[in-house]
C-alpha cells in the first residue's frame, strides 16, 4: 500500500506538466510514462483500484531519481517519493521485471559491481585506523581511477588516512532499487559500525550519491555516523586553500559536468570550480549546469536500463559540443564511468581527481 505522503505527491503531480521539460529520461525517450506526471498518474490509478502491473513497474525503473523535477517544482512536491514507493510495491507484489530483479539480487548479495583489482591491492597496504577515512562507494570501487587519484592527493598533502578494506554498502544503491525499507536501514547501520571501527574523526566521500543518501535518508532515520562527513571535492578544495596542496596549472579548455547528487541533493557547486580554477582550467559552462545539471543516469540505471543511460550521456555530450567544449571533466565515479563510455570522436573525458593528482608534486 502506498503511504498517504506518496499519494498526496502523486495526486499533485498527475495533472501538472511544469517539469516535463527538465526530466532527462523523458527528454531522451520521448515517452509520457517517463515524465513525473506520467508516473504520478500510474500511482494514482493504483490507489484508485487499478493495480500496478509488470509494465507499470518497468516504467517506475525508467527514472534516474536525479531530482531535476523536484529542483524545478515551484510547489515543493517530490516525484521521487512515489516513484521509490512504487518500486517497493513492485518488489512486494512480485511484479519487478526479470532483468531488474537480477540487478536487485546482485545488489543484495554484494556483487553488483566488481572491485577494481589495482585499487584493492593498494588499499591493503593502508593502516587499519586513521583520523581520516576515505569512503569510495560501490561506483568508486568499480571505476578505480578516481579513488586511486584521491589517495594520491592525500598522500601528497601529508594527510594520514585509511580505507575500509571490505567497505560495506551504505545502502544508497539498494535504496534506489527497492526504496527505503528495513533491509536498507540495516545495511546503513552495518556500514556505520564499520566506519566507527576505523577510529576516524572525518569521513571523505568520493561518491556524492553515498553522502546524499546518508545526509538525507539516514538523517531521517537518526542513524548518522559520529564523525564529520565531507565530499571529496570540498575536502580537496580546502587542502588547496590551506596551502597543503599547490597544484601546477595545466591550461586546459573544458566543461564541467555537475553530478546531480552533489549539486542538487548536497547543494555543492563551488568546490569543484575552485579546484578547476586552481588548475588554470578555462571553464566553458554548459547551459544546464549547477543545480540544473542534466543527469547521466546514475549507477543503478546504468545496470537496469543501459540503453537509456547511453542516450542520456549522449545528450550531455551534445550540450558540451554546443558550447565548444571537447573535454568534459567529471567529479563523480558513477558519472565518470557512464560519460566515459560514450565519448564522441575527437572529445575526451577527464576525472577531476586524476587531473589534480597529476598537477601536484
Amino acid at each position: 500500500m502506498f503511504t498517504n505522503k506518496a499519494k498526496e505527491h502523486a495526486d499533485a503531480c498527475r495533472f501538472c506538466w511544469m517539469c516535463r521539460h527538465i526530466c532527462p529520461v523523458a527528454l531522451v525517450t520521448g515517452l509520457e510514462g517517463n515524465t513525473p506526471r506520467g508516473k504520478g498518474l500510474l500511482v494514482s490509478m493504483d490507489s484508485r483500484g487499478i493495480p500496478m502491473t509488470e509494465d507499470t513497474a518497468e516504467v517506475m525503473y525508467q527514472c534516474a531519481l536525479c531530482g531535476a523535477c523536484t529542483n524545478d517544482c515551484a510547489t515543493a512536491y517530490d516525484p521521487r517519493i512515489f516513484t521509490r514507493e512504487a518500486r517497493s510495491e513492485a518488489v512486494v507484489n512480485g511484479i519487478v521485471p526479470a532483468y531488474v530483479q537480477k540487478v536487485i539480487d546482485r545488489a543484495m548479495d554484494g556483487t553488483l559491481y566488481p572491485k577494481n583489482e589495482t585499487l584493492s591491492r593498494t588499499v591493503e597496504a593502508l593502516p587499519e585506523k586513521a583520523d581520516v577515512l576515505l569512503f569510495f562507494g560501490e561506483s568508486g570501487w568499480a571505476e578505480g581511477k578516481s579513488a586511486l587519484a584521491l589517495m594520491d592527493i592525500l598522500k601528497k598533502a601529508g594527510v594520514s588516512f585509511t580505507v575500509l578494506k571490505n567497505e560495506p554498502s551504505c545502502g544508497a544503491v539498494l535504496g534506489d532499487l527497492i526504496s527505503y525499507v528495513g533491509e536498507v536501514k540495516t545495511a546503513a547501520e552495518t556500514c556505520f559500525a564499520a566506519m566507527a571501527a576505523s577510529g576516524a574523526k572525518e569521513a571523505v566521500f568520493l561518491d556524492p550519491f553515498c553522502l546524499s543518501f546518508i545526509r538525507h535518508q539516514c538523517a531521517e532515520w537518526d542513524i548518522l555516523p559520529d564523525m564529520e562527513l565531507l565530499t571529496a571535492t570540498a575536502y580537496c578544495a580546502e587542502l588547496i586553500r590551506s596551502g597543503k596542496l599547490i597544484p601546477e596549472t595545466i591550461g586546459l579548455d573544458a566543461t564541467f559536468h555537475d553530478p546531480c547528487h552533489l549539486s542538487r541533493d548536497l547543494d555543492e557547486t563551488g568546490a569543484a570550480r575552485e579546484i578547476l580554477a586552481a588548475l588554470g582550467i578555462r571553464l566553458k559552462e554548459m547551459f544546464l549546469h549547477g543545480r540544473m545539471s542534466k543527469c547521466c543516469g546514475g549507477p543503478v540505471m546504468r545496470e537496469t536500463n543501459p540503453q537509456i543511460t547511453r542516450k542520456m550521456a549522449a545528450a550531455i555530450w551534445y550540450d558540451a559540443a554546443f558550447v565548444g567544449a571537447e573535454t568534459m571533466i567529471t567529479a563523480c565515479p558513477g558519472c565518470s564511468r557512464i560519460l566515459g563510455e560514450s565519448v564522441p570522436e575527437g572529445c575526451r573525458q577527464e576525472d577531476l581527481f586524476v587531473l589534480l593528482a597529476a598537477a601536484c608534486r
